[in-house]
């Protein structure tokens, strides 16, 4: 990252050198010139590290909340005020208030809990009276609304209608939260290859649905049932920071494990991928890979024998759910800081145009401005139009 901030430097000396010999250059423009290129290196070397290290994890939680808004009418009184010239050119003010109305539409939402993360995102009627029905279908009056104004209800319900979970049926979540790679920035520091155009993996599950995952890739969703793994995720994720995903290959050969893993390199922060290949509902897998980030290797290695020994199908999820429980612990993310990052060579490209075209132009823009620096005895800068 040096070379941003090394190279910000040649316009700075450029500049005194201008100060120095020029007149029409002063010592504020030469301020103004210095403060552009060291921010226009901040900003490159920030833009750099970001593109190279912005990723995703996913969150596995829960419903835990259904809530209705009705729609309501709010009523607030705004003050108006103006400047005006008499006849005589004398200038007055004077002020108003004016009733105005503000609607709120109706709407409804679910809270999700994440364990450190907690969210209300809007649904519709259909989701919302699904969760609501779940959970028992008891509705108690938990508030009222935000108003954007100081008013008052005017028109409608400005109350909120709560339904918690009494049943404790579980609506399984996901959300996905950002997070520094430096893995994906340094792939080869870990020895992932890039895998070849003739291998099919998959890609990385987005879970475009919140409240159903795609975590269960190639034959290993035909044979596990994707809501009980989703709430397998529930149950785990906000108390072990996991993301269970697995991934059936059938007759393909063990090498496959391995090239998903290159695929994802790694995986993401809390990702713990089992690959199989073979196995059925009625009879284990022919091979098993796990990988993923974690502090203990212990855990992939007893599930690799887990899914070797038994059926898959949905009685694996106990056995599963007791292992990760007992031994994965989520890798400390920091212990990677001490990777280097190399930025892209567009991004010295890029740096190189937008700090040569700035500080021309502001140079052009001194010389041309009209301010210039006086000499002794009037030492002093002032305009040259002056």
């Amino acid at each position: 990252m040096w070379f941003f901030w090394v190279t910000a430097l040649i316009p700075i000396a450029i500049g005194a050198l201008l100060l120095w010999q020029d007149r029409e250059v002063v010592w504020w423009e030469w301020l103004i010139g210095s403060a552009v290129a060291l921010l226009t290196a901040a900003l490159m070397q920030l833009a750099a590290v970001y593109g190279m290290t912005a990723d995703n994890e996913t969150w596995s939680g829960a419903a835990v909340r259904a809530s209705h808004y009705p729609a309501w009418t709010e009523e607030y009184e705004e003050e108006h005020s103006e400047t005006y010239k008499d006849s005589d050119g004398e200038e007055h003010a004077r002020t108003w208030t004016t009733t105005e109305h503000c609607s709120h539409p109706e709407k409804w939402t679910v809270t999700r809990n994440f364990g450190a993360y907690e969210d209300e995102p809007s649904v519709s009627f259909g989701c919302y009276q699904e969760i609501m029905a779940g959970f028992g279908g008891r509705v108690g009056k938990g508030g009222e609304q935000s108003s954007s104004h100081s008013g008052h209800l005017s028109d409608g319900d400005d109350g909120i209608y709560v339904t918690d979970n009494e049943r404790g049926t579980v609506y399984p979540a996901t959300t996905l939260r950002h997070f520094e790679n430096r893995i994906k920035a340094a792939p080869t520091t870990f020895s992932f290859s890039k895998v070849p155009t003739n291998i099919l993996v998959y890609p990385w599950p987005q879970n475009y649905d919140w409240r159903q995952s795609e975590r269960l890739l190639g034959t290993a969703a035909a044979l596990i049932d994707p809501y009980k793994w989703d709430c397998l995720n529930a149950q785990l994720g906000p108390w072990k920071r996991v993301n269970l995903i697995m991934v059936g290959f059938g007759n393909r050969p063990p090498e496959y494990g391995h090239w998903q893993q290159a695929a994802w390199i790694g995986g993401k922060k809390n990702d713990l991928v089992i690959c199989f290949g073979g196995g059925t509902k009625t009879a284990p897998a022919t091979w098993a890979y796990a990988f993923g980030w974690t502090e203990r290797e212990l855990v992939k290695k007893n599930l690799q024998t887990l899914l070797m020994e038994k059926p898959i199908n949905d009685g694996l999820l106990q056995d599963i759910e007791s292992e990760v429980a007992k031994d994965y612990v989520i890798k400390d993310w920091h212990k990677f800081d001490y990777i280097s990052l190399q930025p892209p060579a567009w991004s010295y490209c890029l740096f190189l145009g937008v700090l040569a075209v700035t500080q021309v132009g502001l140079y052009w823009f001194f010389h041309a401005n009209g301010y210039r620096f006086v000499p002794p005895p009037f030492r002093r800068w002032q305009s040259a139009r002056w």
